[in-house]
């Protein structure tokens, strides 16, 4: 029977006249572990041996006998008071475990999978299957081997394991953790379509028009016709869950080629600054090497996670922490996140080097990625997801010639995702941005065009462009939360993470031009010299034509790659990217795959609002975490530990929660830009985003503290007009009113955080980082030195934060640079070197952002000049600001 369509029925169970087969349950609901640890019922004492024991396995580094013994030694101690005859003691390490409840072999399932094929088969399954051989047609795998133990009993051993966790388990914990339930967004009262008004700007995933079409009570069934029945959406759930499903490999060893990778799970309901914790992120499955799975291997990975996900759109009741009665719970895929490889394996659809298919999102074939037809939107037709579910269908039982004809005419093959009611490959399959513009366009610019284009000839030594360019990139002052650029960037052409090609290109357009200067400070309309015994590459070389090109990209990503956008600005910077791609086929420069489907980002960004809370670069050091550590047990492990530190009980002693706290400060890497990338979630979670130093400062005296005579002055100055209703007067003053003690009133700051952003100042004995930042005056922003960080207070008043700075000095003999035109776009100020404005003091709140300075000289003005480059988390442009000014005072 030909299959005509595939759609939904709107059911409330599962269909038995389905012609689908049914996937096999991922766990068994009762045999499930508790989740309340069995140990909460014995005494402290007994379960702080137990967790001292375990710990010093875990992240002591003892061994299993040690630990052993350290437990049975403690208990031993304890025996000069009698234990308690119920419950006994265990004196096994493995008990002692799951007596606290954090073995995590208790909620990994290791599946035993075929090693040619990879179908998977649960434990239970294992005992019973009737041959070693593989069920799949045309597959010789033999799943296990058998032996004999020490009684004679026969024992089956997996070829190959795959180690999967359920993700119905896991919300199950998670909704028992303190606080967690409260923490999930209510979407209920939310506006769906907001994003349609072209200047409305979205801060987060919920603004895209995706968060809305997600439907529960669904079912998807072939060649059989959609039901009218009234359809509720995942949002009308108290609990209904938004999920981002990343999968990506990685190699695990050095020096020998083996790839791994791994099936995460984030909940897009969290907040920012908790949606992308460890702690909050499910590791589903850990994928087996040495090898990257084909297509076959990849869709038996995914038949458990399918299955439970095809559960939860029709809700699961699951208990919720302080609520009477279990709750329905229900999730869905929003959102496949991968690069670009990855997503076209798992979504079925033809690869990226696909001859007529290489884009997942319309009908551009490979001979259009060269041709302006590759980028003008008004010639492709968009992907019809109806007809690929359609062809992918056809293709799951086809033989395997009539699958490869699928999959050249259509673009498809089968995908166990596609048995998911409302899964569309193409709609809910998102462009990685961290992989595609940083690692794919940025580092071609570089790699394919700059660097193999000769572009920084050697000839002229000290004074060449290839040695300007690297003592540039040497002498910049840098953020210290901003991924530093190797030493040596002039000679060692290459860069390994995607945050050093983002920094990279934040300076690229003073980079290119104090490359490329000539006498006059102008960017020369004539190609560099080329090195001797080198072969012209096919492209022109024009410094000036490649710097214009090189421009629209900057200022495309700086505005595309914002924390909040609309769709308005979202469209600006798709043009400019479409003009750069069309600028660099003037140039004959040859363009990738990744340069068209850059051209889908504004569709993104409309489907799942902001790139900056779906990219791909926490995803990116979760694999970092698991190479560093043994997989997938201490991914589970560090969630069963952090649960049972919010689940002990009132009468626990301190002793033991201090040793918790203990570990997880130990354990807590506190560095790199992941957690500054943390810090500015947290930051939006707060009431008031400026933290301070967790030591109190000590008082200072005003008038002999900072720049001679200045500090005093002003500060009173600022206060009058901060607290008028106090009549402060000053302290040598005979006057009525509120004293203003010069030694009573400041406390001194080393630093403070701002929107999760350390800003430190000049007067910070230790260290200057981080002592300049842009700051918000009137309708524009600009350069200033943060001199000194006060905390005022004065009465029953409460401290209030300002800081001590003077601006950057500039004026119109300053030149006008080459990116002139794009500057506030590209968030570059251009000033004088050691020149300022006089000392003025502003509330904090009037830090915007810090930036990174470039030190130059202009042969124009003969003159140092400073280069200020914005880092700025928030907004696109550096002249604009919706903070209110307060007034400031000049000396």
């Amino acid at each position: 029977m030909d299959l005509h369509s595939v759609k939904q029925r709107i059911t409330t169970k599962i269909s038995s006249h389905s012609p689908e087969p049914k996937l096999p349950l991922v766990i068994d609901e009762a045999d499930a572990p508790s989740l309340v640890p069995v140990a909460f019922k014995e005494n402290g004492e007994i379960r702080y041996a137990y967790l001292t024991a375990v710990m010093a396995n875990v992240y002591g580094h003892l061994s299993w006998n040690q630990a052993t013994n350290q437990l049975n030694h403690s208990l031993n101690m304890l025996l000069i008071d009698v234990l308690p005859a119920f419950p006994r003691p265990v004196r096994a390490l493995a008990s002692a475990k799951r007596h606290l409840g954090i073995d995590p072999d208790q909620w990994i399932t290791q599946y035993a999978i075929c090693p040619e094929c990879w179908k998977h088969h649960s434990p239970s399954q294992l005992k019973q299957l009737l041959s070693a051989e593989c069920s799949v047609p045309a597959c010789n795998g033999l799943i296990y081997t058998e032996r004999r133990d020490a009684k004679g009993k026969m024992v089956r051993t997996a070829t190959k394991i795959n180690p999967q966790v359920s993700v119905i388990g896991s919300l199950r914990r998670m909704f028992m953790r303190p606080g967690f339930a409260q923490s999930i967004r209510d979407s209920r009262q939310d506006q769906p379509g907001q994003n349609t008004d072209e200047d409305f700007v979205m801060t987060d995933i919920h603004h895209g028009t995706q968060w809305h079409d997600l439907e529960t009570n669904i079912l998807r069934e072939v060649d059989r016709a959609m039901e009218g029945r009234m359809v509720k959406k995942l949002t009308e759930h108290r609990y209904g869950l938004h999920l981002t499903m990343n999968t990506d490999w990685m190699g695990i060893l050095e020096n020998r080629p083996h790839s791994t990778g791994a099936i995460y799970f984030a909940i897009n309901d969290l907040p920012r600054d908790q949606r992308f914790l460890q702690i909050n992120v499910i590791c589903g499955a850990v994928l087996p090497g040495p090898k990257e799975p084909n297509v076959q291997q990849i869709n038996h990975c995914l038949e458990p996670s399918t299955k439970e996900m095809m559960l939860l759109q029709n809700g699961i009741k699951m208990d919720i922490i302080d609520e009477d009665e279990p709750a329905n719970v229900y999730a869905d895929n929003q959102i496949l996140d991968c690069d670009m490889p990855a997503a076209h394996k798992l979504s079925g659809t033809a690869g990226h080097s696909h001859d007529m298919h290489p884009c997942l999102y319309c009908d551009t074939d490979i001979t259009k990625i060269n041709t302006q037809e590759g980028y003008d939107y008004s010639s492709w037709t968009a992907t019809d997801d109806d007809h690929l579910l359609r062809q992918s269908f056809y293709s799951r039982h086809a033989n395997p010639i009539r699958q490869k004809a699928i999959l050249d005419d259509h673009g498809v093959r089968w995908s166990t995702l596609n048995l998911i009611a409302g899964w569309f490959p193409s709609k809910k399959t998102a462009l990685g941005f961290m992989h595609c513009i940083f690692l794919g366009i940025i580092a071609h610019l570089f790699m394919r065009v700059l660097f193999a284009g000769y572009m920084f000839s050697g000839a002229g030594g000290r004074n060449s462009p290839k040695q300007r360019f690297e003592n540039l990139i040497n002498s910049v002052r840098w953020p210290s939360h901003i991924t530093r650029l190797p030493k040596n960037l002039g000679e060692n052409q290459s860069l390994k993470k995607a945050d050093e090609w983002r920094r990279l290109l934040t300076i690229t357009p003073v980079l290119l031009w104090w490359s490329w200067k000539d006498e006059n400070d102008n960017i020369p309309d004539t190609e560099p010299p080329q090195p001797p015994n080198t072969h012209a590459p096919e492209f022109s070389r024009n410094c000036r034509r490649i710097y214009d090109a090189v421009l629209l990209l900057c200022a495309a990503v700086r505005l595309l790659a914002t924390r909040s956008i609309s769709m308005s600005q979202a469209r600006i910077g798709q043009s400019f990217l479409s003009q750069y791609c069309l600028h660099c086929l003037e140039l004959n420069i040859h363009l990738t795959i990744n340069h068209h489907a850059s051209m889908h980002i504004a569709d993104m960004i409309k489907a799942y609002g902001p790139v900056y809370s779906w990219w791909l670069f926490a995803f990116e050091r979760f694999n970092g975490m698991l190479e560093r550590l043994t997989l997938m047990r201490h991914w589970v492990q560090t969630h069963l530990i952090y649960e049972y530190t919010l689940s002990l009980p009132p009468n626990t002693h301190a002793i033991e929660r201090e040793t918790l706290n203990e570990i997880l400060k130990s354990q807590a890497q506190q560095r790199g830009s992941m957690m500054t990338d943390i810090a500015v979630y947290q930051s939006e979670a707060a009431q008031d985003n400026i933290r301070l130093p967790l030591r109190q400062a000590k008082f200072i005296n005003l008038r002999t503290f900072g720049p001679e005579g200045v500090l005093y002055p002003l500060l009173i100055s600022y206060c009058r007009a901060l607290w008028p209703d106090l009549n402060i007067v000053d302290d040598f003053s005979l006057d009525n009113g509120t004293v203003f003690f010069a030694s009573k009133v400041a406390r001194a700051l080393t630093y403070i955080r701002k929107d999760g952003i350390r800003y430190g100042c000049m007067t910070n004995r230790r260290t200057q980082t981080d002592a300049y930042g842009f700051i918000s005056c009137g309708g524009s922003r600009l350069p200033a030195e943060i001199t000194t960080l006060l905390a005022v207070g004065i009465q029953d008043k409460v401290p209030h934060v300002c800081a001590l700075i003077r601006r950057l000095r500039s004026d119109e003999n300053i030149p006008l640079m080459p990116w002139a035109l794009y500057e506030s776009t590209l968030g570059i100020h251009t000033s004088y070197a050691n020149n300022y404005h006089p000392y003025e003091i502003i509330p904090v709140s009037r830090i915007a952002s810090p930036l990174a300075l470039i030190p130059v000289h202009s042969n124009i003005v003969k003159k140092h000049l400073w280069i200020s480059v914005s880092f700025d988390h928030v907004q696109n442009s550096v002249m604009v600001s919706t903070r209110r000014q307060l007034t400031f005072f000049v000396l």
